[in-house]
């Protein structure tokens, strides 16, 4: 998959970065003035998770709206399964001293949860990485609570449900039903919500190792 970035520089210009997949962004000159740059991913999880999310809000922005929900959604199952394998690779370490290799990572995809939409695989990890559920999580966690309390639709929901319905529902009725015509609101949406459980995993991660 391509990715693009588009960063200003203090002349008026701009550095078109482009890469592909999971490489590394080849350094590039300035638009305007030649001078060269280079950029690096944040640190993270899953740094297709970030690429993923900045994709999915550059189709926003460029009006395809069916595609922004899909990618914004990817995203998401994206930092799911890399957690997973970070949390069985620190495990797996802990007792050998050497990390994953690619035939224990496929091994291990035979226990991620094949079914579920969100709210399977999303307790699967948090038990996982916490040993409570998602939504114990949410309510435990004083940044997670403070994210869900920006849904007010979601009160009194349970957490992982809100998800399933409000953004991977959405994204099921343009995979595997054909419905193109998302509008701006509804992509609008879905991205808040896309960046929403990602800051959720993200806290999951943070927490592995300590309280809630």
């Amino acid at each position: 998959m391509k990715f693009t970035q588009e960063k200003a520089h203090d002349c008026g210009g701009t550095f078109p970065f482009i890469t592909y997949g999971d490489g590394l962004w080849p350094t590039v000159v300035c638009s305007k003035c030649g001078a060269a740059a280079g950029q690096i991913d944040p640190l993270s999880v899953s740094v297709t998770t970030e690429r993923l999310l900045y994709r999915s809000k550059a189709e926003l922005e460029g009006g395809d709206y069916s595609l922004s929900i899909v990618i914004g959604t990817m995203a998401v199952e994206s930092f799911l399964t890399r957690l997973f394998f970070k949390v069985k690779g620190m495990d797996s370490y802990a007792t050998t001293f050497t990390w994953p290799t690619e035939a224990q990572e496929k091994a291990w995809e035979a226990e991620y949860p094949k079914k579920g939409g969100f709210t399977g695989p999303a307790d699967f990890v948090s038990k996982a990485t916490t040993g409570t559920t998602f939504d114990e999580v949410v309510a435990k966690n004083a940044v997670a609570s403070k994210i869900m309390a920006g849904f007010p639709d979601a009160a009194n929901l349970s957490p992982k449900q809100y998800f399933q319905s409000a953004l991977f529902h959405p994204r099921n009725r343009i995979a595997h039903w054909g419905y193109v015509n998302a509008s701006q609101a509804e992509a609008e949406r879905c991205l808040t919500l896309a960046v929403a459980v990602v800051s959720i995993l993200r806290e999951m991660d943070r927490h592995k190792y300590g309280t809630l």
